[in-house]
């Protein structure tokens, strides 16, 4: 299965590159309510984006799977109660506590 996680991963990754550059999002402007909004595939690219951008800017190469399932329900249950805040908000307030 380790060999085939990456391809696996490559082709989501291409399939979620087709979705995004159909509408270029601000990610800095996201609202938690634009987010629920989308479809499943699209927030899924964008948690992987937010991933990726909070572990570039820690210098933090490694992702812990379960910790990362942690902290989307995390958001998830901020932005069901703030849906006017913006992601990065929700992250900075949630990174916070």
């Amino acid at each position: 299965m380790k060999r085939h996680l990456p391809i696996i991963f490559a082709a989501a990754i291409v399939g979620l590159a087709g979705q995004a550059t159909a509408a270029e999002v601000d990610m800095s402007k996201l609202t938690c309510k634009q987010l629920a909004d989308m479809s499943p595939a699209k927030v899924i690219g964008v948690a992987m984006w937010m991933s990726g951008y909070a572990h570039g800017k820690a210098g933090n190469p490694k992702i812990d799977g379960e910790k990362a399932q942690a902290n989307a329900e995390k958001v998830a249950d901020y932005c069901k109660s703030n849906p006017t805040s913006t992601l990065a908000s929700a992250l900075q307030q949630l990174a916070k506590s």
